[in-house]
């Protein structure tokens, strides 16, 4: 499933190379989807250490990450 996702995104970059409103309908996508999936990377890290949450600090810095860029795309 996650690759299959992975060659859509792909294929939406790469045919929107030469138009800056494609692109930035695909970095926009592409954050969103890297936001979805550390966020379902942290949840599930999450779920199976409930009783030793810093073992997913890292994954939580990566949502982090992912949602401030996710965010800063959908503003623009």
């Amino acid at each position: 499933m996650m690759r299959w996702l992975f060659l859509f995104v792909a294929a939406a970059v790469l045919a929107g190379c030469n138009s800056p409103g494609s692109r930035d309908v695909a970095n926009a996508q592409y954050a969103a989807d890297s936001y979805e999936q550390s966020s379902a990377a942290y949840r599930m890290c999450a779920a199976q250490n409930a009783s030793d949450p810093q073992k997913c600090d890292a994954l939580a810095h990566v949502m982090e990450a992912d949602k401030k860029r996710y965010e800063a795309t959908a503003r623009n």
